[in-house]
């Protein structure tokens, strides 16, 4: 299997290793293969669902739902053409869902302390979370599809032309987002 290494303990698998898992999945019920998408898409897509959400337990809640609607979809699963957009658009809407029903929670806390809490030293801690909660703030300055398609494109790796047809635009707007985005981070951030 050829693999690409993304963060520590993450990898992406090759458009022809998920055709490969797709099938197995849809057509012998192969736990294992399930297992393997399971594990290729729920990292990114719990990081996808969380910038929704604001809330890591409803985000692995919403990737959870998304994940086991693929096992369900039995042979029709062999009718998507392209899954990783297919299971983005679905994290995407399902994240929508929930922060629908769940408006009145807002968990930016929680995030800056999970991101924070790997690092040794409560100096490096204290620097870190500053540095996350600021550019959290930077990310939430955002207008919401901008932020969504800079995510997308950043934290999820898509192509231009998978984020625009995730996110129902054009590709020109997405890269007109992205200059958007990179425009006001650096803003921001002082950069």
């Amino acid at each position: 299997m050829t693999k690409i290494k993304l963060k520590q303990g993450e990898n992406i698998a090759s458009d022809d290793e998920l055709r490969e898992w797709q099938h197995l999945v849809a057509y012998h019920r192969d736990e294992q293969a399930y297992r393997r998408l399971f594990f290729h898409f729920y990292p990114l897509g719990v990081r996808f669902c969380t910038q929704y959400l604001r809330r890591g337990e409803l985000a692995e809640e919403a990737v959870a739902d998304v994940m086991t609607n693929l096992w369900l979809m039995g042979k029709k699963l062999m009718d998507i053409q392209n899954l990783r957009v297919y299971v983005l658009k679905a994290f995407r809407n399902k994240a929508l869902d929930y922060a629908e029903k769940n408006r009145k929670f807002s968990f930016q806390e929680e995030l800056v302390h999970d991101m924070a809490a790997d690092l040794q030293s409560p100096e490096e801690r204290m620097i870190s979370s500053e540095a996350v909660a600021a550019i959290d703030r930077a990310l939430d300055s955002l207008p919401p599809k901008c932020r969504a398609v800079f995510l997308l494109v950043r934290e999820t790796r898509c192509t231009y032309r998978e984020a625009a047809e995730i996110m129902g635009i054009a590709e020109n707007t997405v890269n007109r987002h992205i200059q958007t985005a990179i425009r006001q981070l650096a803003a921001l951030l002082g950069l």
